[in-house]
């Protein structure tokens, strides 16, 4: 279910900002800004040009971060590329063009300039070289184990919080990593130390709580979904996690399982897990016309996963719609028949 959301493959958002605006100010420039791309080619030719001066690149450097934040990654890059030029031993000027070269799909040239980035700043002498220095290294580990090399991208994180221990970033990544490599404990670990840093950060509070659940430490889990509750009770996650255990739980947590669930697609209704959790929860405790409505919205938004067309063929049946129960059934038998069935190439696919 939201395992898929922590696997080691996607242990930090592709959309990573570490924490750039932090360090990048220049007056009247804010993330409400929202220059236009005729803007943006104006600036870069500014930069480019022979008289490019010190204001003008500060304010290239303030507005790559804009176009950063708001994803607008191919031209943050196109910028920070007429920066490099400029700059080309400033580790935040490399390190924000590596950071926007990796969203806009190219790893192995971000891998290369967050490389760069890593060694300028470990040259550097100023007061905030473990910071700049450990950004570089997580940015790397995220680079490393989208491209599939988990145990160099764990090698970058362990490096990380060794110099920079109150690093953030770093250890949630290293808890992602580590769940997704099975190593729960220490994927715990990873996680109560980034919440000592920000204890109401979202992303760790789900995490943690998941990989609680998944370590058979239930108490704990429930207390972890209800603190993401607490302290963000918009987002989804929290009630989605916390109604999924609640319902495994049993009986005596039904009502409340089936109160968050239903919370959670308030908040997104087209939650797949949301839908398949409460309509097996109805089907089981015999409101089977209830769970109709979710099972079949389920169906629509995953028409080719068993489950909900499993689900629907239990509840027909005790509504005594046999015709229904047996055309759902069908289509479950039908399913799992595709899945087993032997894949065929064609000469044209090898030519």
């Amino acid at each position: 279910m939201r395992r898929s959301i922590i696997s080691s493959k996607t242990f930090a958002c592709v959309a990573i900002l570490v924490a750039v605006a932090a360090y990048i100010r220049v007056a009247g420039q804010s993330a409400a800004d929202e220059p236009s791309p005729q803007q943006i080619a104006q600036l870069i030719d500014n930069v480019r040009s022979t008289s490019a001066n010190q204001e003008i690149q500060l304010r290239a450097l303030a507005v790559g971060n804009v176009l950063l934040h708001s994803r607008r990654y191919a031209e943050a890059a196109q910028l920070f590329a007429a920066l490099a030029e400029k700059q080309p031993t400033n580790s935040i000027v490399i390190y924000s063009y590596a950071l926007a070269t990796f969203n806009s799909g190219r790893a192995a040239d971000a891998e290369t300039l967050a490389q760069r980035a890593f060694e300028i700043a470990g040259e550097s002498t100023a007061s905030d070289r473990p910071q700049r220095t450990a950004d570089a290294l997580v940015l790397m580990a995220v680079i490393r184990s989208v491209r599939g090399d988990d145990a160099a991208a764990l090698k970058a994180l362990r490096d990380a919080v060794a110099l920079a221990p109150n690093h953030f970033d770093a250890q949630l990544s290293l808890g992602r990593l580590l769940f997704g490599m099975g190593d729960d404990n220490g994927a715990i670990r990873a996680f109560h130390t980034a919440l000592t840093l920000q204890p109401s950060h979202p992303q760790a509070l789900f995490f943690l709580a998941s990989t609680e659940e998944r370590t058979g430490d239930t108490a704990a889990a429930l207390a972890t979904y209800r603190s993401l509750i607490a302290a963000h009770p918009e987002m989804f996650e929290g009630h989605l996690g916390l109604g999924a255990l609640l319902l495994k739980r049993g009986a005596a947590n039904l009502e409340e399982g089936l109160k968050e669930l239903t919370r959670a697609l308030e908040i997104s209704p087209n939650l797949y897990e949301a839908r398949v959790a409460l309509g097996r929860a109805l089907v089981a405790n015999n409101h089977s016309q209830e769970a109709l409505m979710h099972l079949e919205r389920a169906a629509q938004i995953a028409p080719e996963n068993p489950e909900p067309h499993y689900q629907l063929s239990l509840a027909y049946r005790k509504l005594g719609r046999k015709d229904d129960a047996a055309a759902q059934a069908a289509i479950v038998k039908r399913i799992h028949e595709s899945r087993r069935a032997p894949k065929f190439v064609t000469q044209s696919q090898l030519d």
